[in-house]
């Protein structure tokens, strides 16, 4: 098992949220129109300071937004002469955000601080500094089984993802130095490559200055704005739909693919993996929220898909079963096609694993908890059941593929 951490040193200081989003809201819509789904998109473009869209559906699955609180009038407006039904998840986000962070102080006191030294140091069950989560770990030995890939964090603030990356791949770990038989016959069968957290200069700001903080901190020169959404940046079928060509934009692509050195080191990898003729099974990109398994495509909803869909599909269906039968997590994971159930974008992660270098048979960005209530802001007493029916379903995943596609 191969485990990477960060590129870039940081240094982390205490949290300072402020009051960035007192009296903000977050609508849920209910989205049945395709035309609905257009008009929404093209608000947000038009209002990008005033929305902030957690989730992008296609019609039939309802759409997550934030709205500023000097918008909140307008956009209910604009929902009545549209005739869109929706409710009010958050009447105000900055109270779940304090309400967070006063849990995460109380969690911590009273816990002598300790250097991390060994898997047993390490308190799975809150959310940690980019500092904390770079201690446990050095890169390990590789062998040449085929590569699972693994990538936490690359949206600085879905804090699971970090959280549910590092608690598998604790669980991994101790479970093979216990010789149990599903970790052994894991790690036996596939060379585990693991970035817990991506992102760590956006992340580390989600803790000191914006929680809710999504892309890189790189300057865009010449336009006073910071940050790429480094999901639209990498090299497969960068630049089209569903990635905004805007440099203030969140979902920004940058100005060429691959211009973050974050997308850069994953791409330099697997060039390096490629040259070593190491063959890459496996890439899944762990995000938040929705309790999603997506294959490809998601650059365009029109185009064929993969000549592997049918075994992309039935090895997602192996991990969602594993998953929902762990913990009978409300709403359950679904699986499918990325732009089946999601909105179209490029330069996408899972495409990339796919379509280029890593030419990995099965890639996925998997959505964890939840379905909503809290969003980004998942309450950390929901990080070890995650992280459990994460473990095994990645379990599922891939004794599916070993027994129907291990060559």
């Amino acid at each position: 098992m191969k485990l990477m951490f960060c590129l870039l040193a940081l240094i982390v200081v205490s949290s300072a949220f402020g009051e960035l989003y007192r009296g903000h809201q977050l609508f849920r819509i209910e989205i049945n129109e395709e035309d609905d789904a257009h008009i929404m998109h093209k608000l947000g473009e038009a209002n990008s300071e005033m929305l902030d869209f957690w989730t992008v559906t296609v019609p039939g699955r309802p759409m997550d937004v934030m709205v500023s609180s000097d918008f909140v009038d307008e956009f209910v407006n604009v929902l009545a002469k549209r005739k869109l039904s929706y409710e009010v998840i958050m009447t105000d986000v900055q109270d779940v955000i304090d309400k967070e962070a006063m849990e995460s102080r109380k969690a911590r006191e009273g816990r002598k601080k300790r250097d991390i030294m060994a898997l047993e140091d390490f308190d799975y069950s809150i959310y940690h500094t980019y500092d904390e989560i770079a201690a446990p770990g050095e890169p390990g030995a590789s062998d040449p089984k085929p590569v699972v890939y693994f990538e936490g964090g690359i949206h600085s603030r879905e804090w699971v993802s970090p959280a549910t990356v590092m608690y598998f791949t604790g669980k991994f770990l101790r479970r093979y130095m216990e010789s149990d038989p599903e970790a052994v016959r894991t790690l036996g069968m596939f060379d585990l490559h693991i970035v817990p957290l991506l992102n760590c200069d956006g992340y580390n700001y989600t803790w000191t200055s914006n929680r809710l903080w999504r892309t890189s901190r790189k300057l865009n020169p010449d336009f006073g704005c910071i940050g790429t959404d480094l999901n639209r940046n990498f090299n497969a079928f960068w630049g089209g739909e569903g990635a905004s060509p805007w440099p203030c934009s969140i979902i920004f692509r940058g100005f060429t693919d691959l211009d973050n050195v974050e997308t850069q080191a994953i791409d330099n990898h697997f060039q390096k993996l490629k040259e070593n003729n190491r063959v890459t099974k496996v890439f899944i990109d762990w995000h938040s929220y929705s309790q999603l398994i997506l294959a490809p495509w998601s650059y365009d909803a029109d185009i064929d898909p993969p000549i592997d869909t049918d075994k992309q599909i039935a090895a997602a269906g192996a991990m969602a079963k594993a998953m929902n039968e762990t913990n009978n997590v409300p709403g359950g994971y679904i699986h499918g096609v990325g732009t089946d159930i999601l909105y179209v974008s490029s330069g996408t992660s899972k495409d990339y694993g796919y379509a280029s270098t890593p030419q990995a048979t099965y890639s996925y960005t998997v959505e964890l908890r939840d379905k909503g209530q809290f969003g980004f802001l998942l309450p950390a007493n929901q990080i070890i059941p995650t992280g459990n029916e994460s473990y095994y379903g990645v379990i599922g995943m891939l004794d599916w593929i070993y027994e129907n596609d291990y060559n």
